[in-house]
């Protein structure tokens, strides 16, 4: 079978950026590694260092990411993601999640720290 028609026969999935609803209940698992969080921190303590951390900007730990694949809600939360330009949230507002495109930008940075 050829490239194309391996492609052909699976086509990738239709990926859109809807709203997280909000109703949809967020899973809550207990962090794994114990270096976790002192990882993030001194990431994010190091751009704050450098003068890099903008108000426009989302950095976070085990935050979800959203994106609707086929038409299934799918979270993901990373150990710690780093996007450049969010749009601003109402004041008193709690940002439960992010979803790219619909939100702001992509996410620069993602990482998962093994």
């Amino acid at each position: 079978m050829t490239a194309m028609q391996l492609f052909q026969s699976n086509p990738l999935p239709t990926i859109t950026w809807e709203k997280l609803p909000d109703d949809f209940i967020l899973p809550d698992e207990p962090v794994d590694n114990n270096l976790q969080p002192l990882l993030a921190a001194a990431l994010r303590e190091s751009l704050e260092l450098a003068g890099l951390i903008l108000e426009s900007m989302l950095i976070a730990s085990n935050f979800g990411l959203c994106a609707t694949v086929k038409t299934q809600t799918v979270v993901k939360a990373p150990d710690w993601v780093y996007i450049p330009s969010v749009k601003p949230i109402a004041s008193g507002e709690i940002r439960r999640s992010y979803t790219p495109h619909l939100q702001g930008e992509i996410p620069a940075i993602v990482l998962e720290f093994i």
